[in-house]
């Protein structure tokens, strides 16, 4: 990857805020809360299970946001670039992805400092999505084309305890979707412009990835797949970015399930919670839209009948 001087450290002072969230639906076997954290592209939902708190980001609100859904705690790093991605780590850091510089930041004393460039030969993609492997030795992220005639320029990327760069694979417009089977033997993907979620057998061991194959279509009506997480039956939860719900799919690429929520962009589910039976999923509004909901943005909180998987911390020790 190409070099590029360093621009951090720097401080960056975070504010607190107190927020209760608002029941939308309440009954025997169904259960969702909205918080109103008013996000302009919400996405990256991670839950920490030491400190039972879910971060996430503002990609274009330019924030880290970070919930603690028992005190109603919810504070804010306003960040000095656009963001892409986020992976919580083991040293009570967290890996932030700017359109083309990958950067840490120190949960304790805020300060963030550089990690590593990547396609500054792309000027016109920025960095986005990412997902923290099986073992927690990896991050996988990916990038997208910024311009509105956009190509497949967009590409996937892997990063280890050693900070280098690898790529993975190429020629997506908007990378998104990475999750693992339960196995950790597939990694899935999408284009999301392109509607298209792919599997490709990984080497957890390596940190590379084989030829991917095709696993589904997901459509405009359907929902177009955005972020993603995995639960214990190895299905695959897709946000219907176009269509305003979850889409459920079986190892198969089959939809088994479709779960409609109250905003009309969801971006990625995450699960979280001491048992794993909470999801929580992020929302985008964009500009163009006349109509704008008042869960639109929002960070929805829905109570789930199955048991998902939650990442690992991110191992930035070496073993």
């Amino acid at each position: 990857m190409t070099a590029a001087p360093p621009r951090y450290p720097t401080v960056i002072e975070p504010r607190v805020e107190s927020i209760r969230p608002e029941t939308l639906i309440e009954a025997d076997d169904t259960s969702m809360r909205a918080w109103r954290v008013g996000n302009r592209v919400g996405e990256a939902p991670a839950w920490h299970p030491v400190q039972r708190c879910l971060y996430w980001i503002d990609a274009r609100g330019q924030q880290l946001l970070r919930l603690r859904p028992a005190t109603g705690e919810l504070t804010r790093w306003m960040l000095p670039e656009v963001v892409g991605a986020l992976a919580l780590c083991d040293d009570d850091r967290a890996i932030l992805a700017f359109p083309q510089q990958l950067v840490s930041i120190d949960l304790q004393s805020n300060v963030l400092q550089d990690i590593a460039s990547v396609e500054r030969e792309r000027p016109t993609n920025r960095l986005n999505d990412g997902k923290v492997s099986p073992s927690g030795r990896w991050w996988v992220f990916g990038s997208m084309d910024e311009r509105p005639d956009k190509a497949a320029t967009g590409a996937l990327y892997c990063i280890g305890a050693d900070a280098a760069v690898r790529r993975l694979h190429d020629g997506l417009v908007i990378a998104n979707g990475i999750a693992w089977s339960l196995d950790g033997a597939t990694l899935y993907f999408s284009d999301s412009f392109a509607g298209q979620l792919y599997a490709a057998p990984w080497d957890e061991d390596a940190g590379t990835m084989g030829t991917p194959r095709l696993h589904a279509r997901l459509d405009e009506a359907a929902g177009r797949p955005d972020g993603a997480a995995i639960d214990v039956a190895g299905n695959y939860w897709s946000a219907g970015v176009s269509a305003g719900c979850i889409n459920v799919l079986d190892p198969r690429g089959t939809i088994v399930r479709k779960i409609a929520v109250p905003c009309q962009a969801p971006t990625m589910p995450a699960f979280a919670g001491t048992d794993a039976m909470k999801i929580f999923v992020t929302s985008l509004i964009r500009p163009h839209w006349t109509r704008v909901g008042p869960w639109d943005g929002a960070l929805l909180e829905i109570e789930t009948d199955i048991t998902g998987i939650i990442p690992p911390l991110f191992r930035r020790a070496a073993a």
